[in-house]
Order: structure tokens, then C-alpha cells, then sequence
């Protein structure tokens, strides 16, 4: 289990996407990214999104995220830079099934292969004891944690936690809208 602390931000994208169905529906979806400010996190999205989607899309709103610190399956620091590469090779190819069907690749297809294809926020009470009162203190941290199940979220967390040192509860895990997360890598973004 890797982890990143950053300043996330919440990015929400608008744009006519082709369901399975072949009908053609605006849809908004949701996807994360580290950034420095607003301006930098519309910039970056911007960016990332003209790579996925071919037609016009808007960002229809930015917004801090309440985590700090995301935690990404082992798995996918592997299969993303396999995907890009192959992803890159189809492009200059210019072999549309190749790209389509990279897009295309529901999140069940990709769960049934063993990936973590969901976003889970978790809320975790970190317990620490006041020395002058000798009482039991909360305090409240929220994740990003990739998984593939409420199950697994939870095993993702006390992985991640477990070299710590430091007392907690797990106090709730709700999965998201997340679509991807998208970290900074200063070759993409030249």
C-alpha cells in the first residue's frame, strides 16, 4: 500500500459520453488531483481530461478535498504506467479500437481482474490521552483509500496504518464518485 500527502483537490467534469447502449448522455464525473491552488488544479484537470475525452467537456466545479493523504493499491502504480504506455502506442498508431476499448473497460471488467477500481473516504478517530487531564482524546482524520470493497478498503487502512504507531478507529468508510485519481509527475505536465 502506497500513500501521498498533498493538497488534494476535487475536480467535476461535464461532457457527453457514449453509454454502452450507444446513446450519447452528459454525464458529470468526479476525479481527484494534487495541486498547489485553484487555478493550478483547473489547469492540471484540463490537462488530463483532453487525453480521455474527445469531444468539448467543462469543469463545473473545483473544490478542496477533506483528506490530505491517499492511499493507492499495490496494483496500480504498475498497471497505470502499462496502460499509459500502451495507451501512448495506440495513439501514435492512431488505432481507435485500441484507444476505445482502454476507455471502455467498465469498473466491473477491471474489478473481475483483481484491480482496486474504487474510491472509498474514510474517516478514522486517531486516539491519543491528554497528560494534564489523563483523558481520552478523538481526533478526526479523513483518507482516500483504492480499493475494491468495504472490505477491502478497511484491509487497505489497517495496512497503510499498521506501521504506525499511533492508536485509531476506523469510524466510518463510504465509497465515492471517484472516477481516478490523478497525481503530479513533473514529465507530464512539460
Amino acid at each position: 500500500m502506497r500513500s501521498r500527502t498533498a493538497e488534494w483537490f476535487i475536480c467535476k467534469i461535464r461532457y457527453d459520453k457514449v453509454m454502452d447502449d450507444g446513446v450519447q448522455k452528459k454525464v458529470t464525473e468526479q476525479y481527484v488531483l494534487d495541486a498547489l491552488s485553484f487555478s493550478e488544479a483547473e489547469a492540471r484537470i484540463i490537462l488530463e481530461m483532453k487525453q480521455y475525452i474527445s469531444g468539448e467537456f467543462d469543469v463545473v466545479e473545483i473544490d478542496r478535498c477533506a483528506f490530505k493523504e491517499v492511499f493507492f493499491a499495490d496494483w496500480a502504480e504498475t498497471v497505470i504506467e502499462t496502460n499509459a504506455e500502451n495507451l501512448e502506442k495506440a495513439v501514435r498508431r492512431k488505432d481507435k479500437t485500441a484507444i476505445d476499448k482502454h476507455f471502455n473497460e467498465s469498473l466491473e471488467e477491471k474489478a473481475a481482474k483483481g484491480y482496486d477500481t474504487r474510491w472509498y473516504k474514510s474517516k478514522l478517530n486517531f486516539i491519543t490521552i491528554d497528560e494534564r487531564t489523563a483523558k481520552e482524546k478523538k481526533t478526526s482524520v479523513y483518507y482516500l483509500v483504492q480499493a475494491g470493497s468495504f472490505e477491502g478498503a478497511r484491509k487497505n487502512i489497517d495496512e497503510a496504518m499498521g506501521g504506525t504507531m499511533i492508536d485509531y478507529v476506523i469510524a466510518s468508510v463510504s465509497e465515492t464518485a471517484i472516477m481516478d485519481v490523478f497525481e503530479y509527475s513533473e514529465n507530464k505536465d512539460k
